[in-house]
């Protein structure tokens, strides 16, 4: 059973990856994007592209968004490394708890929710081999309310035509909710509070604690 539950698990990451991929590309730059979503970027814009994926009994919502902030790359870094931070960046999140490492993984155990919705699970992160690119997806081992999730944070150096030092942020994030009312009411809603974690990266950075987390470091 156990081996069985590996390769559904294998199984469903590769399909998330793939419905990211598809969507994604290595689109970190803005010259892969088209006209008019990069004038969209220029204009502080974020830039999204929805995603549902159906397979069997899996239904995936999320998407892939770019948005340019004023940042570097090492301050990027700094937020992530901060599990603190995320209860700042992820949508209603009441807490973020360091809970384990094991060799390049962080394990953070995340409780959100509002008045209707209450939901905890642990998601297991992985700094890439491919340089400024963070991954995360859910730990099944862990107690956990939503089937699962998949996702990532790739930013990369970017300068504008004024010359002025940027990053471009690409974020991708599918997730499965599960059958029920929780899905039935509140799935679109999800996608939305998912969607706009870039606009609550750049807030974060504006009020200039990403920047104080830097330089404590």
């Amino acid at each position: 059973m156990g081996a069985q539950r590996s390769i559904r698990l294998i199984g469903f990451i590769v399909l998330l990856g793939l419905g990211l991929v598809a969507a994604a590309a290595r689109p970190a730059r803005a010259d892969v994007l088209g006209a008019d979503e990069t004038a969209r970027l220029l204009r502080g814009e974020t830039v999204t592209r929805e995603q549902t994926l159906e397979q069997r009994n899996a239904r995936l919502v999320g998407g892939v968004t770019y948005t340019l902030l004023d940042a570097t790359t090492d301050e990027l870094s700094d937020l992530f490394d901060d599990v603190a931070a995320y209860a700042r960046v992820l949508p209603k999140t009441k807490t973020a708890t360091l809970v384990g490492r094991n060799g390049p993984d962080t394990f953070v155990e995340l409780h959100q929710g509002n008045a209707f919705v209450d939901t905890a699970y642990t998601i297991r992160l992985r700094r890439s081999p491919t340089p400024n690119e963070l991954r995360f997806w859910l730990d099944p081992t862990k107690p956990h309310s939503i089937e699962n999730a998949w996702g990532f944070f790739r930013y990369e150096p970017f300068t504008d035509a004024s010359g002025a030092p940027r990053v471009l942020l690409t974020y991708g994030v599918l997730v499965d909710l599960g059958p029920g009312i929780v899905r039935d009411l509140f799935e679109e809603r999800v996608r939305g509070a998912m969607l706009a974690v870039p606009a609550r990266v750049r807030a974060y950075l504006t009020s200039g604690a990403g920047r104080r987390v830097a330089r404590a470091q």
